[in-house]
């Protein structure tokens, strides 16, 4: 096909303005560049592996691409200020470098959502910052190794690795296509231009040449003179709603306080918001003060030399049910915490750039917040730190902390500085105050007596964590409900909550967003992840068309087992995996109906885990009077939506800060306990007795359990991560719906039954 006849303003025009998904631009592609050339990113062959490695997070990615339009307004203001007589070190960090020389009034960031609602979106970015000149558009926008070199010179600039440049490829849709024009402010008018793609056949990432050279033109270019336009186009965004909704809420996840305000601009929805401009999370928690009902700042000293004195920010959101008594729409909570965001409680910041962070579970499991931790915002700032140190603390890509000696000893005297934090003391306090009253049933104390006198190590157990050995008569097997499962397959998922074999929740990417499954792995260990498959029991060991499991990675699955309907893959980290690796995995199943089965997978390398020391024995303790249960009440109707109850939800477990036991809250409306009062005809004394031996049961089952999980899980390197009480809580969903079954017998209902 010949090439275009359009000019090389019109191809980046036509590019830039009228390819709004991934598939328009193949097909401009197709029917006007047909015969354009593609050089390898950098003159690297082989960069495929170095452009997929940089980044694991398109969020963390694409804060990098900001960063790099912050640095480049800075560079143009601050060489307008010094001219070339200047020495790299007049600013200490990004904040007094925008405060020195940058005229917010001129300065211009903007990114703009373009595509389809609810379906593939392109983001565009534009900054009116330096520019590049001709002579250095190739080295700084279509490298791999050297585009941040000549901001080495700048002490006060963040985006020194690259990360910005390239790191956004791997999120951009099924070809990485990305769209880059640029034009110095000292050459205004003079445009470069090119477009990077993935060659999936070369396995590289490659950038269009025309006629052997970058196409260049003169004029204005979507009316701007110079500055730097980036789009990259079916990118892989957690949020493809409104950008200036829950998009902006997890981006400012990442740009915790921008020196210079950024404007988002939405093209696809039709929308009252208009135009959203933000500076960061930090500025827009300080300019809500009706949500945000205290903040705590302070200075630490850590014990570790690279961490040295930091300073620390804790934000706390009011709860709902506050926010409703003061006629405050409590919908504006979602603006900081749930969801998503709440994967990002604390943050590890760098001139105002999330380097690292921990979830709400690390205040929760490790503090013992269960009532503030998922209502808290923790911010330390590590701007201070010289770059040497920065790169032994955190990784390259900006968005976790490295598995080295400083990052540990933050996250063990962190745990340290919120436990002993009186803002957050005194609010988990406050609100279990206001939840906990007298309650005037009181348990039974000869069923309590009669339990204790039949099995005492109950008591041992609940005081200590110790269990005593028995001997189990039988195999114990239950029968299972008969399955009837499918010669060829026609179901393939993954499961992302499973109970039992006939009670489980499948993972769908059209109810997540478009977000793939994901599964953590330790490095040095496997995991075995379940997955719904309604294929016979000898799908995979028949003779006869035999089914087959395919990993596009093989190696990384190691075990395949099929079992009414369920199978369970054991994957483990391919060779040379890193902590932080995000290893996409394809899985096909055949032969299937009406033709092979895959499902795309991503699994996390998370940090290696090491053999967990057994548990020292404690001496039997003599039995004592003054035996207490953990504070337990019940809870009901018209108080779930302080508990997050709803008619299934059986307790709610909330352990006190450090070792001062746990409160238990019991749904007394809960269906299971409503519906076995009303199956049965009970006398008043029958009812009381049901409650009572019902809330006892509840109390031991859910102590006990937590107990348990506690011991198994508080050496493991990121136990911190798996939230305790809500696997104990939906654990008792289950039991509840056949404990008073189990705990009364057909004896005892007779006596209290008319």
């Amino acid at each position: 096909m010949a090439q275009s006849n359009l000019s090389y303003s019109d191809l980046a025009s036509s590019l830039y303005s009228d390819c709004h998904t991934e598939q328009d631009v193949t097909e401009f592609l197709h029917d006007q560049l047909n015969d354009a050339e593609w050089v390898a990113l950098g003159n690297q062959s082989n960069n495929y592996s170095i452009v997929e490695n940089q980044q694991s997070e398109p969020m963390a990615a694409l804060t990098e691409l900001i960063v790099n339009s912050i640095d480049a307004i800075i560079l143009k203001q601050f060489h307008q200020t010094y001219g070339d007589d200047f020495r790299g070190d007049e600013f200490k960090n990004l904040h007094e470098a925008v405060e020195g020389v940058v005229d917010l009034d001129t300065a211009e960031i903007n990114l703009t959502a373009t595509g389809e609602q609810n379906g593939p979106l392109s983001l565009s970015l534009y900054d009116n910052g330096c520019g590049q000149p001709r002579d250095r558009f190739e080295k700084t926008f279509l490298n791999v190794l050297t585009p941040g070199e000549i901001k080495q010179d700048y002490d006060f600039l963040q985006g020194k690795y690259g990360m910005g440049s390239t790191g956004v490829l791997p999120f951009c849709g099924e070809r990485g296509y990305k769209f880059i024009a640029s034009a110095a402010y000292d050459e205004e008018q003079k445009w470069s231009w090119s477009l990077i793609r993935k060659n999936r056949e070369k396995t590289r990432y490659e950038y269009l040449k025309i006629d052997g050279e970058i196409p260049t033109f003169e004029g204005k270019f979507a009316e701007e003179s110079s500055g730097t336009f980036v789009k990259v186009f079916d990118y892989d965004a957690e949020y493809k709603s409104n950008i200036t909704k829950y998009f902006r809420g997890m981006l400012e996840r990442y740009l915790v306080n921008s020196p210079i305000p950024i404007t988002l601009r939405e093209t696809r929805y039709s929308s009252s918001w208009g135009d959203q401009h933000t500076r960061g999370l930090r500025p827009r928690l300080n300019e809500s003060p009706e949500v945000v009902k205290d903040v705590d700042k302070f200075e630490h000293t850590f014990d570790n030399d690279v961490l040295g004195t930091k300073q620390i920010e804790i934000y706390l959101i009011e709860s709902k049910k506050e926010l409703e008594e003061r006629g405050i729409n409590p919908d504006r909570r979602g603006e900081f915490v749930g969801g998503k965001q709440n994967d990002h409680a604390i943050l590890f910041t760098v001139n105002g750039q999330t380097h690292g962070d921990q979830g709400a579970t690390f205040l929760k499991t490790r503090c013992s917040y269960n009532r503030v931790g998922g209502d808290s915002i923790v911010m330390i700032d590590f701007s201070d730190v010289s770059d040497s140190d920065i790169v032994d603390l955190f990784k390259p890509s900006r968005d976790r902390l490295q598995n080295k000696d400083p990052a540990k000893a933050l996250k063990s005297e962190l745990e340290e500085i919120l436990i002993d934090n009186d803002m957050l003391d005194r609010e988990e306090q406050r609100r279990r105050d206001r939840i906990t009253k007298e309650d005037a049933d009181d348990l039974s104390e000869d069923i309590l007596e009669d339990l204790l006198e039949r099995n005492p190590s109950i008591k041992r157990y609940l005081e200590t964590g110790e269990k005593k050995p028995r001997v189990k008569d039988g195999d114990g097997k239950q029968e299972l409900e008969e399955y009837d499962g499918e010669f060829f397959p026609d179901r393939f998922f993954a499961i992302k909550k499973f109970r039992s074999r006939s009670d489980y929740e499948i993972y769908s990417e059209d109810d997540e967003d478009g977000e793939r499954f994901r599964f953590r792995v330790p490095v040095n260990s496997d995991k075995r992840v379940r997955f719904e498959l309604n294929a016979e029991d000898d799908y995979l060991t028949r003779n006869m068309e035999r089914g087959e499991i395919k990993s596009s990675i093989p190696p990384v699955l190691k075990t395949k087992h099929l079992k009414h309907g369920i199978l369970n893959l054991t994957f483990e980290p391919p060779s040379g995996a890193e902590v932080g690796d995000q290893v996409p995995i394809r899985l096909q199943v055949s032969p299937a109906k009406p033709q092979a089965l895959s499902l795309n997978v991503v699994m996390e390398c998370t940090e290696p885990v090491e053999e967990e020391p057994k548990l020292k024995k404690k001496p039997d303790k003599t039995p004592a009077e003054g035996f207490e249960l953990p504070h337990n009440q019940w809870v009901d109707e018209e108080e779930w939506d302080d508990f997050e109850f709803d008619e299934q939800s059986i307790v709610s477990v909330q352990p006190r800060p450090g070792e001062s036991g746990m409160d238990i809250f019991i749904n007394r409306d809960a269906a299971p306990l409503q519906n076995y009062l009303k199956r049965h005809n009970l006398k008043d004394s029958g009812k009381t007795m049901v409650m009572e031996r019902y809330r006892l049961a509840t109390v031991f089952f859910s102590a006990t359990q937590y107990i348990e999980l506690r011991q198994q899980y508080q050496e493991h390197e990121d136990w911190e991560e798996i939230e305790l009480t809500r696997v104990v809580e939906d654990g008792m969903r289950g039991i509840g719906q056949v404990l008073l079954d189990l705990i009364i017998d057909d004896e005892t209902l007779d006596k209290v039954t008319y």
